[in-house]
């Protein structure tokens, strides 16, 4: 895999953590009043669907070829994306 794939890799994969933070932020809001039951079945479906989705994207991508660093560059987008956002909110 060249370095532009790897580089355009990373950045898919910071931005896809960056919109699951947000995803994750209205989806918890969503279910915040449902059964324990419904609950655990909801969030196991929310993250099965935004895993395939990013396999999919990696796939097209650099051919579903997995690296740490791209798990690593999620996480970083998550994590900023989820800071960002807790700003944003109190802010307004």
């Amino acid at each position: 895999m060249d370095l532009s794939v790897q580089i355009y890799s990373i950045v898919i994969s910071f931005l896809f953590g960056g919109i699951f933070s947000l995803e994750l932020i209205f989806f918890n809001k969503l279910i915040d009043k449902l059964v324990w039951l419904w609950k655990s079945l909801f969030s196991f479906l929310f993250v099965m669907i935004n895993a395939t989705i990013y396999f999919i994207l990696l796939l097209f991508v650099n051919n579903g070829v997995l690296h740490i660093y791209f798990f690593l560059s999620m996480i970083l987008g998550y994590y900023i994306f989820n800071l960002l956002f807790t700003l944003f909110r109190k802010k307004s």
